[in-house]
């Protein structure tokens, strides 16, 4: 009897949890590379690429580099050393060429260290004040 009344109400509650996530249908990017953890030699250029579903009603793909993985309010890196609008590619790859700035010595590539990345997408549809889709956060390591 008590199976009976439970199982249409965990079904209900169950419906009104997932309805919100089966009706976006925008996407986190998924970083493909660098892998997390990767060593990369100071002063060499790289490509951060991530995949980004095509049916996702997202609009651009942009990456943030940090040297924290501290999030803000909207899920973000907190603060960003390297800022960029990521290129679209085929089969919902989307890629950024780190720039090779040799006499810059701030640039990150040129200082050895641990960095945390993330992309993101950019959502309004649903009239939220986060209009952040962040995929997760990665990690590579400048020697």
């Amino acid at each position: 009897m008590r199976s009976r009344i439970l199982f249409p109400i965990a079904a209900v509650c169950l419906a009104m949890f997932a309805a919100p996530a089966f009706a976006q249908d925008v996407f986190a990017p998924t970083n493909v590379a660098p892998t997390s953890g990767k060593s990369i030699k100071r002063g060499v250029p790289f490509t951060f690429k991530v995949h980004l579903d095509e049916n996702s009603a997202g609009s651009g793909v942009f990456l943030n580099v940090y040297k924290s993985k501290k999030v803000g309010d909207d899920g973000t890196l907190a603060n960003s050393i390297y800022f960029r609008s990521m290129k679209q590619g085929s089969g919902g790859m989307w890629t950024k060429k780190v720039e090779k700035y040799a006499a810059l010595t701030t640039h990150f590539l040129n200082r050895k260290g641990r960095y945390y990345w993330q992309a993101y997408v950019i959502d309004c549809s649903e009239g939220t004040d986060d209009c952040n889709v962040e995929g997760k956060i990665g990690t590579f390591r400048i020697k």
